[in-house]
């Protein structure tokens, strides 16, 4: 028989949320007909959601790329409509003003592709190791079996 639930006790990770690892969209947010579209939504929603003024990021982008970027440009590389595509290097930029790399994350998910912090890149690499390992051990397996079936 299941006892009933504690009503009396506070509960300490009812609240809790793992932090994401991997920064994703929700795929209503920046679905789109195609992959330049989806961009541009990711980019509006990253301009959003950054709580600073088109013209503040802008004016942040700019100087840190050492290019002139607009607010007008913003708003043409967040608009759906407008065929004007934001350069590799503006991107970059501006995940780095805004510290939001979902815009990337949206870009490479065709490509089966992600962007990760790059405090994980030594767990990364453990992995790959690990990996690499049990694979050798598997191939070191099968060679031994193939020598003894050989005998």
């Amino acid at each position: 028989m299941k006892r009933p639930r504690d009503t009396s006790t506070l509960d300490l990770f009812r609240d809790i949320r793992p932090e994401l690892v991997v920064p994703r969209f929700e795929e209503a947010e920046v679905r789109a007909w195609t992959r330049a579209r989806r961009l541009s939504r990711a980019i509006a929603r990253t301009l959003e959601d950054d709580g600073r003024s088109r013209d503040e990021i802008a004016a942040a982008l700019s100087e840190m790329i050492d290019e002139k970027v607009t607010r007008a440009m913003l708003d043409a590389y967040a608009s759906q409509e407008k065929p004007h595509a934001i350069s590799a290097t503006r991107l970059a930029g501006l995940v780095a003003i805004t510290g939001d790399a979902r815009p990337f994350n949206a870009l490479l998910a065709d490509a089966g592709l992600i962007v990760v912090d790059q405090k994980y890149e030594a767990l990364l690499k453990r992995e790959r190791a690990r990996e690499l390992k049990e694979r050798a051990e598997r191939e070191e397996q099968a060679a031994d079996a193939e020598w003894r079936a050989r005998r």
